[in-house]
């Protein structure tokens, strides 16, 4: 029987941007510049992502409103 390689550990989500801070170590003001706007672009995107999926949930309550509301 063929023996699978141990997964390699995968930070939590909400560990994920220091994980990427704590791998890519900057060699210049530039890509320090640079990992800080990754970074800040990711948190963002997580958040914009959080509103998305709020705002789905909302629509879905909504059609299924008017779903469930009989016609005059």
């Amino acid at each position: 029987m063929m023996e699978s390689a141990p997964e390699p550990d995968v930070p939590e989500p909400s560990t994920h941007q220091e994980y990427l801070a704590e791998r890519l170590q900057p060699e210049s003001d530039l890509e320090e510049r640079l990992v800080r706007q990754l970074t800040l672009c990711s948190v963002k995107l997580g958040h914009i992502e959080a509103l998305l999926a709020r705002a789905g949930t909302q629509l879905q309550g909504v059609l299924q409103d008017v779903h469930d509301t009989p016609l005059p």
